[in-house]
């Protein structure tokens, strides 16, 4: 386990401490109520008394008297991630304590998505860029965060650079499963989601780097699982961070299956050329922006 997992995982030990402490002076137990899927409240069992039988677990809904129960996905009741606000700065990546001009620039680019889409019912959008290292990895975080603290809308992130998966890096988590597992290997995709902490943010990791990607990304069951994750939730935007165009052919196999396409530039670097032969390649493709990156330092400053 490396110091950074051990951090995470003490930062959570001392979290559900403090919590647990708070409980026990107001007099109350060691239950959360929380909401699943719009109206249905139910109350999360303690770890031993729920029944789970594969992805799903077995609760009661309300109270423990009416006797009735459901199913909810196991990922429920995994804990949410204590993050390092600190690294998170570090690497770019919206805090609740980010400088309000850093916070305005995504905000601005939040509500331009929604404009574009929200009444057009596009809730599946893909991230990409010319070329590597360009921001469309911080780009697709910081969209996705920002979509999460609207109040009416949920974000599903989703890692698709199965090349170089990097995502994860930039939370300053370490992840062991992903898409991958569950194109390669049936792993059910409640077991692989990961919430952050972050609002009502979920983020499904890429897994283990794999070559072949690109016949991966145009699978059928592929295609299949974007088109559950787009109208099983329709108040949920779900945002692919995908390769760069112009190395690798998977964000062009991949931005046929996407409602809309966002295209990532940094000032200063993109080529005028690049930009071009990656327009092509997207023609006929929807775009429904283009961010321009790195105009300016913002300032980083964490109260």
């Amino acid at each position: 386990m490396s110091k950074l997992l051990k951090a995470v995982e003490k930062a959570k030990r001392n979290k559900r401490i403090e919590e647990e402490k708070s409980w026990i002076s107001k007099g109350d137990s060691h239950v959360e109520p929380f909401e699943v899927e719009e109206s249905i409240t139910v109350r999360k069992q303690v770890p031993d008394a729920k029944t789970c039988v594969g992805p799903y677990c077995n609760v009661t809904k309300n109270n423990e008297k009416d006797g009735t129960s459901c199913m909810v996905p196991s990922s429920f009741f995994k804990d949410d991630l204590v993050l390092d606000e600190l690294n998170l700065a570090k690497n770019r990546i919206l805090t609740k304590n980010s400088s309000p001009v850093f916070t305005d620039i995504y905000n601005l680019l939040r509500t331009q998505i929604l404009h574009r889409t929200k009444k057009k019912g596009y809730n599946v959008l893909m991230v990409t860029s010319a070329m590597p290292g360009e921001g469309k990895t911080i780009t697709s975080i910081n969209l996705a965060i920002s979509l999460a603290r609207e109040v009416d809308q949920f974000a599903l992130l989703v890692d698709t650079d199965m090349r170089d998966p990097s995502i994860h890096k930039y939370l300053g988590i370490e992840v062991d499963s992903g898409l991958t597992d569950y194109l390669l290997h049936d792993i059910p995709v409640p077991d692989l989601l990961i919430k952050p902490g972050i609002n009502k943010l979920s983020f499904l990791p890429a897994g283990d780097p794999i070559r072949g990607s690109t016949e991966i990304l145009g699978s059928p069951k592929l295609q299949d699982l974007i088109i559950e994750m787009k109208e099983r939730y329709p108040d949920r935007y779900v945002i692919f961070d995908c390769p760069d165009l112009l190395n690798a052919p998977d964000a062009l196999v991949f931005s046929s299956y996407v409602d809309g396409i966002i295209f990532v530039v940094e000032a200063g670097k993109t080529s005028r050329e690049n930009v071009q032969k990656a327009m092509k390649l997207l023609e006929g493709r929807n775009i429904v922006g283009v961010v321009l990156n790195k105009t300016y330092k913002e300032s980083l400053d964490v109260k």
